[in-house]
């Protein structure tokens, strides 16, 4: 996804949440509505600390399936003397891998969309909190690293490991299809 889409679909999101997160006639001055409106703030900061949880848990379970796929086809048979029954296995592992792969990265832009959404109507109710704790947190970080797209800087870390396995396979694939036209 580009910055273009980026932006817009961050303006999306707080667009929604400025229109729409709190029901109209409810009077977040009011104390009950406060206790409701922090109860569901701390649902909410839960909610994105499993998801937060799930995102890594995920990687590592990719992690761990590219790191055997890649050692199987690195380790097991040397390219040079493939057979035809072996070759179609290989080539059924290898778009396997590519698959997962594809299937890691898009999961990492899902997850990239929920945490900003989290995190973004979790800006929003500190408005009608006491204190802005999270969004502060946020910001003093973002002023210390002296970089506010950190996020988006952990991201492309996060993409490049599963963009080098693909690489991995797409290496190999080119390996396997040059020893047959040998």
């Amino acid at each position: 996804m580009n910055k273009k889409l980026d932006l817009d679909a961050c303006n999306f999101v707080n667009t929604r949440i400025e229109g729409s997160l709190i029901n109209s006639g409810i009077d977040t001055n009011n104390p009950a509505i406060q206790n409701v409106l922090f109860d569901q703030y701390k649902l909410l900061v839960d909610s994105a600390q499993k998801n937060e949880e799930r995102r890594r848990d995920s990687n590592n379970i990719f992690i761990a399936i590219n790191s055997i796929g890649v050692t199987v086809l690195t380790q097991s048979v040397h390219i040079e003397k493939l057979k035809l029954e072996t070759v179609f296995i290989f080539t059924l592992l290898l778009l396997a891998g590519i698959i997962i792969c594809w299937d890691w990265l898009r999961l990492i832009n899902s997850y990239k969309h929920s945490n900003y959404i989290n995190y973004s109507v979790l800006n929003f109710l500190e408005r009608s909190l006491p204190a802005r704790v999270f969004s502060l947190r946020t910001d003093i970080m973002n002023e210390l690293d002296g970089n506010s797209e950190k996020a988006s800087v952990i991201l492309k870390k996060e993409t490049l490991i599963p963009k080098l396995f693909l690489g991995i396979y797409i290496t190999i694939f080119i390996f396997l299809v040059g020893s047959l036209l040998r």
